[in-house]
């Protein structure tokens, strides 16, 4: 019985979301297979379709493949869900996922009928996605100083103002910044994943098992590191490390790291989280492109990376932004988890 809990806590059984295509629309532009971040799409027959990559394992249900299809060819059905074990989640979640409703009309309206009467901040905030389709059109300085100049401004516990931001522009550093968080990412593969499916682009068998050490180490790990030991994030992290032809930034022109001083009130990484969504809604209200990046705190595991990079005490890598051009449309309104409010009347 307490080796079944563990397992269930490793590999939990869990209810993955279908990627779904309609075969007459698709025209085979590949955007969808780009714009995925974990890589479960290929083109076959110039059509798109799922990869063999765990038959489905890893879909988060982001529906980015969706937005940045032109055809309208991609609808994803169902949702990630576990229904017994540590990641049990099935009984948090209400129905299915809906689409915006800021006016709270009850779904008598759509968010396109909605949308012109919402401000140009709520525009903003539905429509952004996280993008991975970027031109190779260099971010002028300046417009990346305009964009940093807004994370300035967020709020942060008692006014501390932890952070501090290191951009790159140029491509070389970016790439060269990838390999060397790929080679961090790998170990974390390798300590926490079945061998079958470390060192290939493409992994498969399903039903793969970890092994004994694996199974009595995760537990822990898991306890201690519960948000990078979630199944979906270490299949994530092995898509990365894997696969020899991805790039954690998306080939973005332009990156932005997060930084924040260890010895800020309260929660350092809260408030650079805010800075960093500031950034992000004043990024795309200028016409760019973001993608959170969190695979890049694998810096923080490399000494004489951070030594190049000038992260130095009392600062810590936080998190990164890719920044860039998008290539064609990609912020767009997506479904999203119906949300969770309790009213509290009286205490």
């Amino acid at each position: 019985m307490l080796l079944e809990k563990y397992r269930h806590m490793s590999l939990p059984q869990a209810r993955y979301a279908e990627f779904v295509l309609d075969r007459d629309k698709c025209n085979g532009c590949g955007r969808c297979v780009k714009a995925c971040p974990i890589q479960l799409l290929e083109l076959y027959g110039k059509k798109s379709r799922p990869n063999q990559r765990y038959d489905h394992f890893r879909c988060i249900t982001c529906q980015n493949c969706a937005a940045s299809c032109p055809q309208n060819a991609i609808t994803i059905k169902g949702d990630y869900r576990v229904d017994k074990g540590f990641w049990k989640n099935a009984h948090l979640f209400k129905g299915p996922k809906t689409m915006p409703n800021p006016l709270g009309r009850n779904g008598q309206t759509t968010y396109a009928d909605q949308e012109p009467e919402l401000t140009e901040t709520e525009k903003v905030i539905y429509q952004r996605r996280s993008v991975r389709l970027y031109k190779k059109k260099k971010v002028p300085r300046d417009m990346i100083e305009r964009v940093i100049e807004a994370g300035r401004f967020a709020p942060s516990a008692g006014n501390n103002q932890p952070w501090k931001f290191i951009a790159i522009d140029n491509r070389d550093v970016i790439s060269a910044l990838n390999e060397k968080c790929k080679a961090s990412l790998y170990k974390v593969s390798a300590l926490t994943l079945p061998k079958p499916w470390i060192n290939k682009k493409t992994p498969g068998d399903k039903e793969a098992k970890l092994a004994l050490w694996q199974e009595a180490l995760l537990p822990l790990l898991t306890k201690i590191k519960t948000g990078d030991t979630e199944p979906r994030a270490r299949g994530g992290i092995n898509a990365a490390s894997s696969d020899p032809n991805y790039d954690i930034f998306f080939g973005a022109p332009a990156v932005i790291l997060l930084l924040a001083d260890k010895r800020g009130i309260g929660s350092v990484e809260l408030d650079t989280g805010i800075a960093g969504q500031t950034m992000v809604l004043a990024a795309h209200s200028l016409g760019l492109g973001t993608c959170w990046v969190s695979l890049a705190k694998a810096i923080g595991f490399d000494v004489k990376l951070k030594k190049k990079l000038g992260i130095e005490e009392p600062f810590k890598i936080i998190s990164s932004l890719s920044i860039g051009y998008p290539q064609g449309q990609v912020d767009n309104p997506v479904a999203r988890e119906q949300p969770r409010i309790h009213w509290v009347d009286s205490i």
